[in-house]
């Protein structure tokens, strides 16, 4: 296998249908709205929890993104903060807050499905990531794998 990759990884393999399906989906939610509406008494609510989840998955993103740039460019394995936590903590935000906030703020369920073809996408296309770790770092990344406490993420 090819042991080099960029920073970016699987991420444009995974974001760039995730980001279209979501644009069609937002599209879809607003020409039907009553029909994919979540709720219309407590849209309130479903605008604050949006905004709050957002703002989370994009603190945990930047938190990421800059100390994995750091360890990038030193070749070193990034298994710090919230890497501790998740396997791929970037990923996990998206997934867990910042796709679900958006679905939030646009009170559509049909947006929520991104959801789920973002999870099926980072389970197709980061097997490359994974292959590309292992080969580089080894039993660094096997120890790694053993004492990250979620690792489907």
């Amino acid at each position: 296998m090819n042991t080099k990759m960029n920073i970016a990884g699987a991420a444009p393999f995974i974001a760039v249908p995730t980001f279209v399906y979501l644009i069609i989906t937002a599209i879809i939610s607003l020409n039907e709205k009553p029909f994919y509406t979540i709720t219309e008494e407590h849209y309130g609510i479903l605008i604050v929890l949006g905004i709050v989840l957002i703002l989370l998955g994009i603190l945990m993103v930047a938190n990421c993104a800059r100390k994995l740039h750091k360890s990038f460019n030193q070749g070193l394995l990034m298994k710090d903060g919230l890497y501790k936590v998740f396997r791929n903590p970037m990923y996990a935000a998206y997934l867990l807050f910042i796709i679900p906030g958006i679905g939030l703020l646009f009170n559509s369920w049909l947006m929520l499905t991104t959801v789920l073809l973002n999870y099926i996408l980072l389970t197709i296309f980061i097997k490359r990531e994974y292959q590309y770790l292992k080969e580089k770092f080894g039993a660094e990344y096997e120890l790694y794998l053993k004492t990250v406490l979620i690792k489907f993420l």
